[in-house]
């Protein structure tokens, strides 16, 4: 419960939360000392380490060189600043108290009440997102864990946060709405249970067995998951943002709609896999394989696939700004009318890629092999051409404005109404022009 204290914003005497404020006129001047806390207000309550702000009027004289001196009954002396941030505060019920002193003895004072609760995850979730009533702020205790195992293999809407159950076998188990948040479930074996609606964010699913596992409206933002077997799953729509899902197992996986963003899949499986409108920007999709793989309307934007094996996809209708392809390896990949603004390209064969009328403006090409290509309409302005191989490539129309086409190879190449070659960079370099 947050109250606000009511009072003026000066004080000269009076009682506050039963502490005397006390101020004495100083000699010569004909307005007392003051002080009054603004922040934090009466009763306000945080949870343990939580940063609170202290802040408070002196009034008209301001400081003048005095200090403002903060105490809490509980801690002691917490600051001497008229404004400061604190995360120090013990669990309990603090009367904290402002005092601005003068070099003459004289002062001024202003108290209230601050709460501390104990710090523990459920307390953090229930105070900053959603958490069923029914879930109490400690842990379940070990043996309890052990003996619901053994008994009733019900967890529904119990507290598992932060143990280490690493190893345990979870058959038949049932965790449903249960707070399982920073839980160490490495290496742990999940067969016909039911996590629906389990809370299980943060937590070390790394090298779990799952099979037949209800997961509906599990939420894996921020789970480590990795060298998990999630083949033949369907997890349309499901969350792993930020997570860790390197060396995983999507062979066949419906990922549609998944939100993605941030994960590390970094080489893992993604063999026929179905990524229709899922959300990858930024990931780490470094040395994974993507053969087979259906994607449409795929969010790759800034995505890492440096070294990835890609073979027999179409990324058309895919938004693949900014990506890293680097030393990725191409096979009958179709590219064509992509937008490939600000990707890293270079040292790249894309004899077996499918590219006319891609936008590559801004791309890093170096050393890329673009030979006998169909590159018709395509965009480089603004691309590093630096020893790439355009020879024989179909360059009508293609839009070199600004590019570096230092030791770039054009022999044989068609520019039959290309724009903007002269305003190239470093023409004189450029092989068969």
């Amino acid at each position: 419960m947050i109250v606000g204290f009511m009072g003026p914003l000066l004080f000269t005497l009076g009682c506050v939360q039963g502490e005397e404020t006390k101020a004495e006129q100083s000699e010569g001047s004909s307005k007392p000392l003051s002080v009054f806390i603004l922040s934090p207000l009466n009763e306000d309550a945080y949870l343990q380490g939580e940063q609170i702000r202290f802040a408070a009027d002196v009034g008209d004289e301001g400081l003048n060189g005095h200090q403002v001196v903060w105490t809490s009954n509980l801690d002691g002396e917490i600051g001497n600043t008229r404004e400061f941030a604190y995360s120090d505060l013990s669990p309990g019920m603090h009367t904290i108290k402002a005092t601005l002193k003068d070099d003459k003895g004289h002062d001024a004072s202003h108290s209230l009440i601050v709460i501390v609760d104990k710090f523990t995850w459920a307390a953090y979730y229930r105070k900053n997102f959603e958490l069923n009533p029914r879930i109490g702020n400690e842990p379940m205790d070990r043996k309890d864990v052990d003996r619901i195992l053994r008994s009733t293999k019900n967890f529904d809407r119990k507290n598992l946060s932060g143990l280490d159950l690493s190893g345990k076998t979870f058959t038949g188990v049932s965790f449903v709405d249960a707070f399982m948040v920073h839980t160490n479930f490495s290496n742990a074996g999940f067969k016909d249970a039911n996590l629906r609606n389990a809370t299980i964010e943060h937590a070390n699913m790394s090298h779990c067995e799952f099979k037949n596992v209800d997961f509906t409206g599990v939420v894996f933002n921020n789970v480590d998951l990795q060298g998990v077997d999630f083949s033949r799953m369907y997890l349309r729509e499901f969350a792993f943002n930020n997570a860790n899902l390197s060396d995983c197992n999507f062979l066949q996986t419906d990922l549609s709609y998944a939100e993605m963003t941030n994960a590390v899949l970094k080489g893992s499986n993604l063999e026929r896999t179905v990524l229709i409108q899922a959300k990858l920007a930024n990931a780490d999709l470094s040395n994974v394989n993507i053969r087979g793989a259906k994607l449409l309307d795929t969010d790759l934007r800034n995505a890492n696939l440096s070294g990835a094996s890609i073979k027999n996809v179409t990324l058309v209708d895919c938004d693949v700004r900014g990506v890293n392809l680097n030393t990725a390896t191409l096979t009958n990949v179709n590219m064509n009318n992509a937008n490939l603004s600000g990707a890293r390209l270079s040292k790249l064969d894309f004899n077996k890629v499918v590219l006319y009328g891609s936008n590559f403006s801004g791309c890093d090409l170096t050393g890329s092999d673009l030979s006998n290509l169909n590159l018709v309409d395509s965009n480089f302005s603004n691309a590093i051409l630096k020893s790439a191989d355009l020879s024989g490539a179909n360059l009508k129309r293609a839009n070199f404005k600004n590019a570096d086409l230092d030791g770039a190879i054009l022999s044989g190449a068609d520019l039959e109404d290309a724009i903007y070659v002269d305003m190239a960079r470093n023409l004189e370099t450029v092989v068969g022009f």
